[in-house]
């Protein structure tokens, strides 16, 4: 079953340097199951940075896997105590992630949920510190 969902992402990006940069973006989107594996999927707003992004998120077990298609293409996994690496390609050029997860917990069901991550991030050998919340709310259906 799928679900209309508001999504509401909260990220902070710590840097070597100390410098912190605070994103935050809200779009409605879709969120369903298939098997074990929860799946969201939104399309992100020219206010990201991201153009007419297409952001599938998917959690299963251990792990979530965030993937963006459009403009800017991205595949990056998740993973608590292991080291993951994945690519993100840019009208500018396609760069190396590596993240290293150091929390990653949610809770979704049919209804929504929270996820909630914290990890470093090696993009292009610039390293920096994450964190990453993310809502999930079912959009209010029009009964009449």
């Amino acid at each position: 079953m799928e679900v209309a969902v508001r999504v509401t992402v909260w990220s902070q990006q710590r840097q070597k340097d100390g410098d912190r940069h605070t994103f935050e973006v809200t779009a409605d989107g879709k969120l369903y199951q298939k098997g074990d594996a929860f799946y969201i999927n939104y399309r992100e707003s020219e206010a990201s940075g991201l153009g007419s992004t297409l952001t599938t998120i998917r959690l299963e077990g251990e792990e979530m896997t965030l993937i963006r298609q459009g403009e800017t293409v991205m595949r990056q996994v998740l993973t608590k105590g292991i080291e993951q690496r994945g690519s993100y390609k840019t009208p500018f050029g396609t760069f190396e992630l590596i993240t290293r997860t150091s929390r990653l917990y949610w809770n979704l069901k049919e209804t929504g949920g929270q996820i909630e991550a914290l990890y470093n991030l090696r993009l292009s050998g610039e390293k920096s510190r994450m964190e990453l919340r993310i809502s999930v709310v079912p959009l209010a259906t029009d009964r009449t």
